[in-house]
């Protein structure tokens, strides 16, 4: 999940880098994903049982905020 999430982070950021025009829309949407996966992660925390959701929802929101973070230093 973390390596798939990586990979969906930076091609988001290749096509909207190559596509200047839908930059700020694109930056947009990947804050609002990562700020609902945010949310979503509390109620997963106060729950009891198998801790697995609450796992691949971070592991999904790390590997996406990498992939971008790693995108915008190549472009540095």
């Amino acid at each position: 999940m973390l390596l798939s999430s990586f990979f969906v982070g930076n091609a988001v950021a290749t096509i909207t880098g190559a596509r200047s025009f839908l930059d700020p829309l694109a930056a947009l949407l990947c804050v609002a994903a990562i700020e609902l996966a945010i949310r979503v992660r509390r109620p997963l925390l106060q729950r009891r049982g198998d801790p697995l959701g609450l796992q691949l929802l971070d592991m999904t929101r790390i590997g996406f905020s990498y992939g971008l973070l790693l995108e915008g230093f190549k472009l540095l």
